[in-house]
């Protein structure tokens, strides 16, 4: 009887916790998926509006909750749900509404319906926004110029896990001239220091910023100013104050739970990445237009043009430039330390408007004007920039990079010391374009004689090479002469010495040329390449949502401006 009993019970025990278990198993399944890739472009338009096109490709894990439904933030509240719409992967959705449940004061829900992505799947979810207003600023530092900043869209990481392929582009307005906009500073840990730029298919300006693994739950802000009379007058607004900034900025820190010593470190940090940044965006003297991708490539550029396309450091492009001189007859090194140039009288005809303005640089001591070097470097990027307008860049200097590495080819497989030399004269100044110049000369002349060139007397002119004599001793070369054949017999140094001449020389050359590089190029850059904007315009922020594959975002007048933006979801 007692058993009986124990049995009934155990039965009902079981029952119940059957009964239990099931609703628990049925919302225990929770929304969790890889954001593959998230691809966004930002039509600026001329009404001071933005039109946006967001393409998020999904994969559901297995087990989890369908991705039913994606809640889309927006930056302002000047928009409208008709004017949104949306697919997946060409197959339509249920629906577009306000119940929009995103971080945020603004967004819209996109509802799938049978078009939703199931555990296991992966599919591209498409949503445009035709408008959204009210994105257009007058820029803080220079009031010609307007400027728009956007967040795209970021996911809760109790919803997201891996990393996202995000590309971000910014189509300018309609009328923007290459050379004339500033992109704001890329993200913190963004790959890129600055964004690739093109014109787009109706003649555009685009900014393009790509990150194979950017962190999906993390938010990123971009942006970019123009001058302002490519938007209505009207439709450009303006940010508060400086000061109304500084206060706004204090109170986010301060509000936020931190250890006391905390703000130091973080200000230490913030000091130390912005000092490297500084440092880094000075040696960038490549104008915006140069980075306008056009089509083909440009030859017919000289090992010198070519440097500035590849962005060489300005210091080695004048070394270049002044061995070309010595190569040409039309210099010679009175002294090393500090470097006094003599120019020789006559000078060699058909010499490169660069090498001209070179030149024009050697003051009466002998010493270069830093001043006119600069010159002479804003002109010859200018140059550049204008002989590549129309042509692809990437293309072009793929070209030329080919180009160093077969000069390279053609000295390293030289069968002869004679012949290594002269290939190596010849192609010096491609070879000096390889990153890699110093070890490569060093390893390729390890070994044999060299046949030194002869403009070496007028780059050494106080110190002649030894040649090898009997007995492995070694005597003072005589300057070169013609044998009874009438050929010109060169003096020889030793392959390792020769390297370390030529290595050492070009290195000394460079920093006495301009001293301080940095300095130095940072001149040229202020010309060519002024610094890009801070991010101080009309911004647009995104965040965790609605579980399931969701997004928040919102738009602050400008940088310091509180946003009512979190993650989360219902």
């Amino acid at each position: 009887m007692h058993w009986n009993k124990a049995l009934v019970w155990s039965a009902r025990l079981a029952l119940l916790l059957v009964l239990i278990c099931l609703p628990v198993s049925a919302y225990a399944q929770d929304y969790s998926f890889i954001l593959d890739q998230q691809v966004v472009d930002v039509w600026i338009n001329q009404d001071g509006s933005v039109s946006l096109e967001y393409a998020f490709t999904f994969t559901c894990d297995p087990g989890a909750h369908p991705i039913d439904v994606v809640d889309v933030g927006l930056p302002t509240g000047d928009y409208s749900i008709s004017d949104v719409r949306g697919d997946v992967d060409g197959r339509a959705i249920d629906r577009v509404d306000g119940d929009y449940q995103g971080g945020g004061d603004h967004g819209v829900a996109v509802w799938l319906g049978s078009a939703q992505i199931n555990p296991g799947e992966t599919g591209t979810v498409h949503v445009v926004v035709d408008r959204v207003g009210g994105m257009v600023y007058e820029d803080s530092d220079d009031d010609t110029y307007a400027s728009t900043e956007f967040s795209p869209t970021w996911f809760g990481s109790e919803f997201v896990r891996g990393t996202t392929d995000m590309t971000v582009a910014f189509h300018l307005p309609p009328g923007v001239q290459p050379e004339e906009p500033r992109w704001h500073r890329s993200p913190s840990r963004w790959p890129q220091e600055q964004p690739d730029t093109y014109l787009d298919e109706d003649g555009r300006v685009l900014y393009v910023w790509t990150n194979p693994e950017a962190a999906p739950d993390r938010q990123y802000m971009f942006g970019a100013s123009f001058p302002r009379q490519y938007v209505a007058e009207e439709a450009i607004q303006k940010g508060p104050s400086a000061l109304a900034m500084l206060f706004a900025g204090i109170g986010t820190f301060l509000s936020a739970a931190c250890p006391l010593a905390c703000p130091f470190v973080i200000f230490i940090a913030i000091f130390v990445a912005v000092s490297r940044s500084q440092r880094r965006r000075k040696m960038k003297y490549l104008p915006p237009s140069m980075k306008v991708e056009g089509v083909g490539i440009k030859r017919g550029l000289t090992a010198v043009e070519s440097a500035i396309l590849l962005e060489t450091p300005l210091d080695r492009v004048l070394t270049m430039i002044l061995f070309g001189l010595l190569k040409k007859g039309a210099v010679t090194v009175l002294e090393d330390k500090p470097l006094k140039l003599q120019v020789e009288d006559p000078l060699p005809e058909k010499l490169r408007p660069y090498e001209e303005k070179f030149l024009e640089a050697v003051k009466k001591d002998g010493t270069l004007s830093q001043a006119r070097l600069r010159s002479t470097m804003v002109a010859l990027v200018k140059a550049v920039n204008n002989k590549m307008k129309g042509f692809s860049r990437k293309e072009t200097m793929t070209y030329y990079r080919d180009i160093v590495r077969r000069a390279w080819q053609q000295v390293e497989t030289a069968e002869t010391p004679d012949v290594r030399s002269e290939r190596f004269d010849q192609q010096l100044e491609w070879t000096m374009l390889d990153d890699d110049f110093e070890d490569r000369t060093e390893r390729t002349f390890r070994t044999g004689p060299v046949y030194v060139p002869m403009w070496w007397g007028r780059y050494r002119p106080w110190s002649r090479p030894a040649v090898a004599t009997a007995g492995g001793r070694s005597a003072k070369a005589p300057s070169s002469s013609s044998t009874p054949s009438g050929r010109v017999s060169l003096p020889t140094l030793p392959g390792a010495a020769f390297a370390a001449s030529i290595v050492n020389g070009v290195q000394n050359t460079s920093s006495r040329i301009v001293g301080n590089v940095t300095n130095f190029t940072s001149g040229v850059t202020q010309v060519t390449n002024p610094p890009p904007k801070p991010s101080t315009s009309g911004r647009s922020r995104g965040g965790g949502g609605r579980s399931g594959g969701c997004a928040c975002a919102c738009a602050c007048a400008c940088a310091g401006c509180a946003c009512a933006c979190a993650g989360g979801g219902r």
